[in-house]
C-alpha cells in the first residue's frame, strides 16, 4: 500500500509554511518526495511515513552521507523529525537535481554508444566510491535512482534509504528492493546487510544494460524479476555483441559475479580497470558484421518465383531445391532479377532414404536413384559422389551452393563426420575447377545434437575444425510441423552453437525452423531460411522413416503472436479480439476482402495466404536487422511479452503447434 500522499503533503507544507511552492514529485511505499521552491532556491524533501524500522541505523548512515562531497552524488542538506498532529515524521532535505532519470531515458528507448556507456559507468562508480568511503553503501543504484542532468552527468539520488522507503511494489517482495537491480546476496537476505560489493554488482548490471542494450536479468512476473539475479546468469557480453572488447567484457562480468568475494575487492582496482576499459574501447577496431538475412526456401513451387512476389518479399537470398530440375535456372534468374543471392541445396539427405519414399524429383538426379547410402567405402567413392553432386548444383550458375550433407540422428556421429568430409572435398573440387561459386557447409542433425551437452561438444568440435563461409543448419525435432521450436535445452544449445561459431568467424544460417528463425536471428544467427510448405518449414523426420507427415492445413501467420495458426483458430481469435490478430500485409487484405470467412480457398487465394505468411515474417526480420545486436534481443523480449499476454485473452487452440507453449522456452533462453 503506498504512502498517504495527501497526509504527507500536509506534513511537508507544515514543515515549510513559507515556501512559494510544494510540488509532489513521487510516492513510494513508505514516503513521498516533494519539490520545495523558496524564491530562486529549489530543494527536494522526502517525508517518511511513521514506522520505519532500524531508526538508529538510518540516522548513522545519514550522518555519514552528509559528509559525502562529490558532484555525482546528490547533496544532503539536512534531516530530522517533524511532529505533526502528534505524530513524528522523519524528513530528509536534499539538493534538487533538474533532469531525467536514467530509467526514464532507457524506457524512452535512448541508446548509448559503448564509449558513452563506459564513461557514464566510470563516473557513476567514482561517485558511488565517495559513498563507500564513508563506510556505507547506497543499496539501490537502480536506473530510477540515477538522474542525468542537463550535461548528461549522472547524479546518484535517494542515498541509503531508497530501498526502505520507495516504491510500493517492492514492499510486496520477500526482501525490498528494485526487481532485477539487486545483488544475489540482497535477494537472499535482508538488503540492509548489502555492502559496497552489492552496489558494485548493480553498477555492473547497469553497464551490461548500457553496453548490450539487453536487460541482464529478465522475467515476466515481478517475483521472478526479483529472484532473477540469484538464479540467472546473463549471457556473455561478447556473445551478444562481439564488437565489445574482451577487456571491457571482463571488467563488467567480474562485477557481476554471483559471489561477492569474486568481484572487485578494492575500489581503486575497479576504478583503474574501468579507465583501462575505456582506453581499450577507444582503440578497438570495428568488426565487420554481416547483415541479418531472410532467405526464401523456394522448393519447386513456381508461383513463389514470380518477379512480382519476390519484389514484394525482398529476400536477401533464395534457397533453391535441386529437385526443381529444369526450373532451377529460372529460379536463379528470378533471384538475380530482384538483387537476391541464389543458393542451390542438393538435398542429399534423401540418399539415406529407401528408393520408394524418395521424392520423384530427387530420383531423377544423377545421385538420386542410387541404392540407400550406408557410408563410403573409400575416398574414391566419396569423391565420385561429391563430383556428381557438384556438377548438378553448379550447372545453373548459382551464387552459392550448400555442400552435400547427411542427416545425423542421435549419436550418429559417422554421418556428421561424412557431412564435414564431403564439404571439405567439395570445396577442394571448386578450387581445382577455378569456380567462384561460394559454398555453405550443410549440416542436418537431430535436436539431441543441440540439447545434449556431450553431443553438442562433438558437433562444435567438428564445425570449428576450420572456418567456413557459412553453416546451413537443418534441425529435426519431435515437434509438430509448423510449430516454433520451444524446447529449452535445444534452444540453449542453438544459442551456444551460434555464439561459438560467431567467435570462430563462421556465420550460421538456420533453415526451416518456422518462426523460430526470428528468435535465432536475435541470438546472433546471420540468416534464416523458410518456405511455404511443411517440408520447407521443418526438417523432415529421419530419412530412413517411410512414414509421411500429417494432414495438410491452411495456416496463417499472425505477427502479434509470432506464430502460424490454422484458419479455424484464426477465425475464433478474430471473433474474440480482432486487434490481437491483425495481419498487416496487402496480400492478407486482398484475401480477406474477397473471402472474409476464408471458406474453401481457391488456388489463387491460397497463394495470397502463403505470400502473406512469408512477407509478414520477412518484415519482422527487417525490423530486427535495423537494430544493434543487443536491441534485437530486447525487441524479441517485447514480442514474447506481448504474445504471451495476448494468448491469455484468446480462445484456447486445438493444435499444439499453434498454442503459446513455445513462448515459455523463448522467454527462458532470452534470459
Amino acid at each position: 500500500m503506498p504512502a498517504d500522499r495527501t497526509l504527507l503533503e500536509r506534513v511537508a507544507i507544515s514543515l515549510f509554511p513559507l515556501a512559494d511552492e510544494v510540488a509532489h514529485l513521487g510516492t513510494g511505499g513508505f514516503a513521498c518526495t516533494f519539490r520545495i521552491r523558496e524564491g530562486d532556491r529549489q530543494t527536494a524533501l522526502k517525508i517518511i511515513d511513521p514506522g520505519l524500522s532500524e531508526r538508529e541505523r538510518v540516522d548513522r548512515e545519514l550522518n555519514a552521507l552528509q559528509r559525502v562531497t562529490n558532484d555525482g552524488v546528490v547533496q544532503f542538506l539536512a534531516h530530522g523529525v517533524h511532529k505533526f498532529e502528534g505524530v513524528d515524521y522523519c524528513w530528509i532535505r536534499m539538493e534538487f537535481i533538474e533532469g531525467r532519470s536514467l530509467g526514464a531515458e532507457l524506457g524512452a528507448g535512448v541508446v548509448f554508444t559503448p564509449l558513452e556507456a563506459l564513461d557514464l559507468i566510470s563516473r557513476l562508480t567514482d561517485a558511488a566510491a565517495s559513498i563507500w568511503a564513508q563506510g556505507t553503501a547506497h543499496r539501490d543504484l537502480s536506473p530510477n535512482n540515477i538522474i542525468l542532468d542537463a550535461d548528461g552527468r549522472p547524479v546518484i539520488v535517494d542515498l541509503g534509504l531508497a530501498r526502505h522507503v520507495d516504491d510500493e511494489s517492492y514492499t510486496a517482495l520477500p526482501t525490498p528492493g528494485t526487481p532485477g537491480w539487486m545483488s544475489p546476496e540482497q535477494v537472499g537476505s535482508s538488503p540492509v546487510h548489502g555492502d559496497w560489493r552489492s552496489d558494485q554488482f548493480v553498477i555492473g548490471a547497469l553497464a551490461y544494460r548500457l553496453l548490450t542494450n539487453v536487460q541482464p536479468f529478465y522475467a515476466l512476473s515481478l517475483i521472478d524479476r526479483w529472484r532473477a539475479p540469484a538464479v540467472q546468469t546473463p549471457q556473455p557480453i561478447r556473445a551478444i555483441d562481439p564488437e565489445i572488447p574482451s577487456a571491457v567484457a571482463d571488467v563488467v562480468e567480474r562485477m557481476l559475479h554471483k559471489q561477492p568475494h569474486r568481484r572487485y575487492l578494492k575500489v581503486s582496482e575497479l576504478l583503474t580497470d574501468l579507465t583501462l576499459a575505456i582506453s581499450s574501447m577507444q582503440s578497438a577496431s570495428t568488426i565487420e558484421t554481416s547483415p541479418q538475412r531472410f532467405l526464401l526456401n523456394i522448393g519447386q513451387v513456381k508461383n513463389y518465383a514470380e518477379n512480382g512476389f519476390l519484389s514484394a518479399l525482398r529476400p536477401h537470398g533464395v534457397v533453391i531445391d535441386i529437385r526443381a530440375g529444369s526450373r532451377v535456372r529460372e529460379f536463379v534468374d528470378a533471384a538475380h532479377d530482384v538483387g537476391a543471392e541464389a543458393i542451390v541445396d542438393p538435398v542429399t539427405h534423401y540418399v539415406r532414404s529407401p528408393l520408394a519414399v524418395r521424392p520423384a524429383g530427387f530420383r531423377k538426379l544423377p545421385y538420386g536413384s542410387a541404392p540407400v547410402l550406408t557410408g563410403f567405402s573409400d575416398e574414391t567413392s566419396r569423391r565420385e559422389f561429391c563430383t556428381n553432386v557438384l556438377d548438378s548444383v553448379t550447372a545453373d550458375e548459382p551464387d552459392a551452393i550448400v555442400s552435400p550433407y547427411f542427416y545425423a540422428a542421435e549419436n550418429e556421429q559417422s554421418w556428421l563426420t561424412e557431412s564435414v568430409a564431403c564439404a571439405g572435398l567439395t570445396e577442394a573440387l571448386l578450387t581445382q575447377r577455378g569456380q567462384v561459386t561460394s559454398m555453405w557447409l550443410g549440416v542436418a542433425v537431430h535436436s539431441s545434437w543441440l540439447a545434449n551437452e556431450r553431443q553438442r561438444d562433438l558437433l562444435l568440435t567438428a564445425l570449428t575444425a576450420r572456418q567456413w563461409r557459412g553453416v546451413h543448419l537443418l534441425l529435426s525435432t519431435t515437434q509438430a510441423p509448423f510449430g516454433p521450436l520451444g524446447d529449452v535445452d535445444t534452444l540453449r544449445g542453438l544459442r551456444d552453437l551460434i555464439a561459438v561459431l560467431r567467435e570462430a568467424g563462421t556465420p550460421v544460417i538456420v533453415g526451416r525452423r518456422a518462426s523460430s528463425g526470428l528468435l535465432l536471428l536475435a541470438l546472433g544467427a546471420e540468416g534464416w531460411s523458410t518456405g511455404v510448405s511443411g517440408n520447407l518449414m521443418n526438417m523432415t523426420p529421419h530419412p530412413e522413416d517411410e512414414t509421411s507427415g500429417g494432414r495438410s492445413l491452411d495456416r496463417i501467420y499472425i505477427p502479434g503472436l509470432v506464430n502460424l495458426v490454422s484458419i479455424e483458430a484464426y477465425l475464433l481469435m478474430r471473433a474474440r479480439r480482432p486487434e490481437y490478430v491483425e495481419l498487416g500485409t496487402p496480400q492478407a487484405a486482398a484475401l480477406l476482402d474477397g473471402n472474409p470467412s476464408l471458406d474453401d480457398l481457391s488456388t489463387e487465394e491460397r497463394i495470397l495466404l502463403l505470400q502473406h505468411n512469408l512477407i509478414a515474417q520477412s518484415r519482422q526480420v527487417s525490423e530486427l536487422a535495423t537494430l544493434p545486436a543487443g536491441q534485437r534481443i530486447a525487441r524479441l523480449r517485447t514480442w514474447v511479452d506481448v504474445a504471451t499476454e495476448r494468448y491469455r485473452e484468446l480462445p484456447p487452440t486445438r493444435l499444439p503447434s499453434e498454442g503459446p507453449a513455445f513462448l515459455e522456452g523463448w522467454a527462458e533462453v532470452l534470459a
